[in-house]
C-alpha cells in the first residue's frame, strides 16, 4: 500500500514540475514586437469640437445668443429679413446668409409670419406657429436683420442654433488648414483636393445627387445663384464643375 502511495506522489511531483516549467517558460518568453504603427482613420478635423448651446425654449435661446458673435454654418440656405425699430419685414427677403458670415447677435425675438395658419395643438385649441428669430448686425455693416432659428408651436419649441451657427471662429477651429484652402473659402470657390467640410465652408450647404456617404458622393451647391457640382472620393474633391 505504501509503495502505491509513493508512486502516486511521484506522479504528482512530476506533473507539478511540468506545470512549473510551462509557467516559467510562458512568463520569460520574449514579447512579440512589431514595427508597424497603429492605424487610424481619424484626421485633425475629427478632433475639432465646436462649442454648442443647449437652448430648449425662447428664454434660454435669448440668454445663450444675445450679445454673442457667431459665424454662419448653414451657408446659402437660410433666408433673413430686414428688421428696424422693432419692425420685422417678412414680406421682403434680404437674401440668404453666406457661409461663415460673421454676425453680432443683438437680441432674440418671436414673431408670427403674416401667412401663418392656425394649427390644432389640443382638442379645440388652435394656435398660429411663431418663428423664433435672432436679430443681428452683419460684420462690417450697420443695418439690422433677423433670421429664423426655430419655431414655437403652442409652447413646444424646435431650435436649430447649433445647426445654423458656429459659436467659435472657424479660422481658429480649423487653423491647421493651409492658406490656399482658406483663400478659396474667402472667395467662395472650391478646387480639387478640398474635403467636403472645406467645400461647405466655401459654397454652403450641398444637396446630394444619387447615393454615397459623407466624403464619397456628389453634391450640388446652389452657391447663392451660381450652382456648382462637386464629386468627392475618399473625402477629396475629384471634380468641380459649374451646374445648371
Amino acid at each position: 500500500m505504501s509503495k502505491r502511495i509513493q508512486i502516486i506522489l511521484l506522479v504528482f511531483f512530476i506533473l507539478a514540475g511540468i506545470r512549473l516549467f510551462l509557467i516559467y517558460r510562458e512568463r520569460h518568453s520574449p514579447v512579440p514586437s512589431t514595427n508597424a504603427p497603429p492605424t487610424s482613420n481619424l484626421t485633425p478635423d475629427d478632433y475639432v469640437v465646436p462649442t454648442q448651446v443647449h437652448s430648449t425654449d425662447f428664454k434660454s435661446a435669448k440668454e445663450d445668443l444675445t450679445g454673442k458673435t457667431v459665424w454662419v454654418k448653414a451657408g446659402n440656405q437660410v433666408t433673413y429679413f430686414p428688421y428696424a425699430r422693432g419692425h420685422l419685414d417678412f414680406k421682403h427677403s434680404a437674401g440668404v446668409l453666406p457661409p461663415l458670415k460673421k454676425l453680432k447677435i443683438a437680441n432674440v425675438i418671436q414673431a408670427t409670419a403674416p401667412d401663418a395658419k392656425a394649427e390644432e395643438v389640443a382638442p379645440g385649441v388652435r394656435v398660429k406657429s411663431q418663428q423664433v428669430l435672432a436679430v443681428f448686425t452683419p460684420d462690417g455693416e450697420s443695418n439690422t436683420y433677423a433670421v429664423p432659428i426655430g419655431a414655437n408651436r403652442g409652447g413646444d419649441y424646435t431650435l436649430y442654433i447649433n445647426d445654423m451657427f458656429f459659436l467659435d471662429d472657424p479660422r481658429q477651429l480649423y487653423n491647421h488648414w493651409p492658406p490656399a484652402v482658406w483663400s478659396a473659402i474667402d472667395q467662395h470657390q472650391a478646387f480639387k483636393g478640398m474635403n467636403e467640410l472645406q467645400t461647405s465652408f466655401a459654397l454652403g450647404v450641398g444637396v446630394p445627387e444619387g447615393g454615397g456617404d459623407f466624403g464619397n458622393r456628389t453634391l450640388k451647391f446652389d452657391n447663392n445663384g451660381h450652382p456648382v457640382t462637386v464629386t468627392f472620393e475618399h473625402n477629396r474633391a475629384t471634380q468641380v464643375v459649374p451646374a445648371s
